[in-house]
């Protein structure tokens, strides 16, 4: 009888080893269960926030949980046909600010002036006749303006307006303008000439007859008055300056020998006086 009381004793307590083995496994057997019932649960709770939409990682979900749903929503743009977003409203209130330039000085034709004329002069027996040697320049589609006596000032009369001390270049351009001027049915303006002390000095300057000044007065581009104030100076080693303040063109008629550079067709806005 006490051997069969031993048995089962043994019995017992081999069983309860067992069990208490079993036991204590199996927290590591279930620990998968909890890691795809968390993965669901993030989805579920991601979906659940308002504002919130797109397929969101472990780790992203865990994240919108605590942060504000409004900022964490997952981008589902597609950056090659989604417009960009806006300025944020302090830097659009600077930009609605700035307005268009606005220019501070006259637009006036000098700041566009057409290149329809060659920059250096054409060569051959044209050359040789635009600056053929002229005793004078015709005057019949010349007027002369002058601050004493105003228009239609006598060519006699040169205390102010000097047309009679020319260079023989700057007469023979004047001659052309005439004869282009008659057949075109217009007038051009004298307004300044070789007169002394009125303008700057230099050696290709008024006071030495290779400057005269024409008004501008309907004289734009586009009119048949300045396509032939063009076409005259073609001939000639020329500078035109549109004056645009004192209401005339400066132009520089140089020597036919001259080697100079010169602007010829590229005609600035410059003050030449």
């Amino acid at each position: 009888m006490s051997r069969m009381r031993k048995f089962l004793t043994a019995t017992f307590l081999v069983c309860c080893a067992v069990g208490s083995t079993t036991v204590s496994a199996s927290p590591v057997l279930k620990a998968t269960a909890p890691a795809a019932a968390s993965q669901a649960s993030y989805q579920q709770k991601a979906a659940m926030l308002p504002g919130v939409s797109g397929t969101f990682t472990e780790q992203e979900a865990s994240a919108a949980t605590v942060s504000r749903p409004a900022v964490i929503t997952r981008s589902t743009r597609n950056p090659m046909t989604t417009a960009p977003r806006s300025m944020n409203p302090k830097m659009e209130s600077k930009v609605a600010r700035i307005g268009s330039l606005t220019p501070t000085s006259p637009i006036t034709p000098s700041t566009s002036l057409p290149s329809i004329i060659p920059s250096q002069p054409s060569t051959g027996s044209s050359v040789s006749d635009a600056y053929a040697i002229r005793d004078d320049f015709g005057k019949s589609n010349l007027r002369k303006w002058s601050s004493t006596c105003g228009m239609d000032t006598p060519w006699s009369d040169n205390d102010v307006t000097d047309t009679a001390d020319f260079q023989p270049s700057t007469v023979a351009f004047l001659d052309t303008l005439n004869m282009f001027a008659r057949d075109a049915g217009i007038d051009f303006v004298v307004t300044g000439g070789a007169e002394y002390g009125y303008h700057a000095h230099g050696t290709y300057s008024h006071e030495n007859g290779y400057k005269v000044d024409i008004s501008d007065s309907g004289v734009y581009p586009g009119t048949t008055a300045y396509h032939v104030l063009l076409k005259a100076l073609a001939p000639f080693k020329h500078h035109l300056s549109h004056e645009w303040n004192n209401g005339h063109y400066d132009i520089t008629i140089y020597p036919a020998d001259y080697t100079g550079s010169y602007a010829g067709a590229d005609h600035s806005s410059d003050d030449d006086d």
